[in-house]
């Protein structure tokens, strides 16, 4: 049987004492083990996002759409939003905020670029909105945006910053009391490493307070119907609206042991410092990063151009080699890209195995690649 290294973009690689960590039986909600594994992952969560006691942590169903869709939350019939869209998941915010009774705008990138902190400070300074939404790391590009500077910008223009942090948590730095950010969301699969299956957020008593029974959300995911039940588990009291996924928090709970054993800032500089290997790797071979400037560049996602073969057909080819890529799912860039998701318990070897399946591959589909440059490039990195 052929080992598999999964360098996707979500589900990434779990570790064996995380999925061991959901390897129980007749374990309910009402348990005491669940409710301390909830507790533990809520209060660590704060710490993970960059947040404080004033910051309300929810954990529920689903993943990232489902984080972001539950930010209706905060919102009334008739309040405006701003999407600050930097690919196919920023877009996603104007989808899901289209499908209720707010009004919504939205400003929009080039494949490959970011919006401009000047562009969404016009914006706020031109129109009265109650949201801004926005994305850290654009997963469909492997594009980082500048948040910081967009959020000292906008700040005391708005009511509500929303930062949809899935590609960022855990591989980033996020700062989200530092910057003053009202919602700051991500998924379990991603680079916190652990399977799918829970949207993780936090709210700031600004969001909070607008948790009412006349926001414009639905009932499962609206944050009003949840927020009695986290702050009672947090408290290490058994509490009830919808079923959690329980063996999921048993690994997400192990998963945070695991970050808070390595460091946070040591789990960011890992992830930068693989990204670094990757990004070396592709280019000394002679192929191009979607990402169009270095301050673009993100610590879990690059999204390569290839110039002459198809990147179904590389994709396909990696998987004999004994590794998993991602698919492009950018419009404009259709049948021109394939992703590498770089991102939770990845290390140096993987980035060195990826670079050299990668080499084989291409020259093999007639891919114009300098054969053995990238894993030279890599290796000199890391050196």
């Amino acid at each position: 049987m052929t080992r598999k290294i999964l360098m996707h973009v979500g589900p990434v690689t779990i570790d064996y004492e995380v999925l061991a960590a959901g390897l129980r039986g007749d374990t309910g909600f009402t348990s005491q083990e669940f409710i301390y594994a909830m507790s533990y992952s809520m209060k660590f969560l704060r710490k993970l996002m960059g947040a404080d006691q004033s910051y309300q942590p929810f954990i529920i169903p689903g993943g990232g759409t489902s984080a972001m869709e539950s930010v209706t939350s905060l919102l009334r019939r008739g309040d405006k939003v701003l999407v600050v869209s930097n690919g196919v998941f920023g877009d996603r915010w104007k989808q899901i905020f289209n499908r209720y009774s707010v009004a919504v705008d939205v400003i929009k990138a080039e494949p490959g670029e970011y919006v401009k902190p000047d562009d969404v400070e016009k914006a706020v300074k031109e129109e009265k909105y109650t949201l801004v939404a926005m994305t850290h790391v654009e997963t469909s590009t492997g594009v980082r945006a500048p948040i910081a500077e967009i959020a000292k910008r906008i700040r005391d223009k708005v009511e509500l910053i929303a930062v949809d942090g899935v590609s960022s948590v855990g591989a980033e730095s996020v700062k989200t009391k530092e910057l003053s950010i009202d919602v700051y969301l991500t998924a379990s699969q991603k680079a916190i490493g652990v399977p799918p299956g829970a949207g993780l957020l936090v709210l700031s008593e600004r969001a909070v307070s607008r948790l009412s029974d006349e926001s414009v959300a639905g009932y499962y995911l609206n944050l009003k119907n949840w927020i009695d039940v986290m702050r009672n588990l947090e408290d290490e009291k058994g509490s009830y609206f919808a079923t959690l996924p329980v063996h999921l928090i048993f690994m997400l709970a192990k998963a945070f042991e695991l970050i808070e054993k390595e460091g946070l800032e040591n789990r960011i500089k890992r992830h930068e410092r693989v990204a670094q290997g990757i990004r070396a790797g592709i280019e000394s071979m002679g192929l191009d990063i979607v990402a169009k400037r270095p301050e673009a560049y993100s610590n879990t996602v690059t999204a390569v151009m290839v110039k002459k073969v198809n990147p179904a057909e590389v994709l396909k080819a990696v998987i004999p080699e004994g590794l998993e890529l991602a698919p492009g799912v950018h419009p404009a860039l259709a049948g021109k890209y394939f992703r590498i998701g770089h991102m939770g318990w990845v290390n140096q070897n993987d980035v060195i195995t990826t670079i050299a399946v990668l080499e084989r591959v291409l020259k093999r589909l007639g891919e114009p690649v300098n054969l053995g440059e990238g894993v030279r490039a890599v290796q000199l990195t890391f050196t």
